[in-house]
C-alpha cells in the first residue's frame, strides 16, 4: 500500500536551535522510513512516498525560484529494490534490475538518447563541463559507498501552462532544458537514487546542496526495513 507523508518544515530538527542563532545551511535528517541520514539544505520542506519496501522517496523542495520548471528547487532520494514494479502517478509502470538498468531505461524513455548530452563531476579547465559516454564511478565522502554519478541535459516542449525556467528553440518554441544530476548507489537487493531535478537556468543555483546529499548519505539499511548495512567509514 502506498503511504504519502508531507511535513511543512524541518520542524523538529529547528527545535534542537534557539530562535536567536543564525540557522546553518543544513540540517542533519533521518528519513521517516529510517533507512538513512542524510544533511538536508534548512528550511526545505519535505515531502516522502512509499510503497512498503519495493520503493520510497523523500523529497526536499526549496522556496519560489522561477530558474525551475515547478517554480522551486528540489533534491530526492529515492530506493527502488530490484525487480520490483512501481505505479508511477501517471498509472505507468517502472521496474529495474539495478543501477545500470535504470540509467539505460531512464536514457531511452525519459530523456531520449539522440537529443541528450551527459556531463560528469568534473570540470575543464576552462570552466565548462566534461561530457561523458557512460556515469562515472564516486567514492561517497560520508560512506565510503561507491556511486555512479552524471548529469544529464535534454531539452523537451514545455506546456502553454508553464512559465518558470524555460528557455526558447531554434523556432521560438517555449521548451524545458531538463539538467538533471544523479547519483545511483547499488545496495543489496536494490538501489539508491539521489537526483537534483533542475533546469539548464537554475541549476548552478543550487549544485552545492545537491553535492552535499551526495556527500553526507549514509544508508542506515537497505531499504526500508532491509537489512542493516555496515559502511567502513564511521559517522562524523
Amino acid at each position: 500500500m502506498r503511504k504519502t507523508h508531507t511535513l511543512a518544515v524541518l520542524v523538529v530538527l529547528a527545535a534542537a536551535f534557539s530562535a536567536a542563532c543564525s540557522p546553518p545551511k543544513y540540517a542533519q535528517t533521518k528519513s521517516v522510513f529510517g533507512d538513512f541520514t542524510v544533511s538536508a539544505p534548512w528550511g526545505w520542506s519535505v515531502m516522502t512516498d512509499g510503497e512498503g519496501d519495493a520503493f520510497s522517496q523523500v523529497s526536499f523542495i526549496g522556496a519560489f525560484d522561477r530558474d525551475f520548471f515547478l517554480g522551486a528547487p528540489s533534491l530526492s532520494v529515492r530506493w527502488y529494490k530490484r525487480y520490483r514494479p512501481h505505479r508511477l502517478r501517471d498509472g505507468r509502470l517502472e521496474m529495474y534490475a539495478d543501477v545500470d538498468d535504470f540509467f539505460n531505461q531512464i536514457l531511452k524513455q525519459v530523456y531520449g538518447e539522440k537529443d541528450c548530452i551527459l556531463y560528469g563531476p568534473g570540470r575543464r579547465a576552462d570552466g565548462g563541463r566534461v561530457i561523458i559516454a557512460r556515469p562515472e564511478e564516486l567514492t561517497l565522502k560520508g560512506s565510503g559507498l561507491k556511486a555512479k554519478y552524471f548529469i544529464v541535459l535534454s531539452p523537451t516542449p514545455a506546456p502553454d501552462s508553464n512559465r518558470w525556467g524555460l528557455e526558447q528553440n531554434r523556432e521560438g518554441k517555449s521548451i524545458n532544458m531538463r539538467m538533471h544530476g544523479y547519483a545511483l548507489i547499488p545496495m543489496e537487493g536494490g538501489f539508491y537514487v539521489l537526483c537534483y531535478p533542475a533546469t539548464r537556468r537554475g541549476y548552478d543555483k543550487y549544485e552545492d546542496r545537491f553535492r552535499a546529499l551526495i556527500g553526507t548519505f549514509r544508508p542506515l539499511t537497505a531499504g526500508p526495513n532491509g537489512p542493516k548495512v555496515r559502511l567502513a567509514v564511521p559517522a562524523s
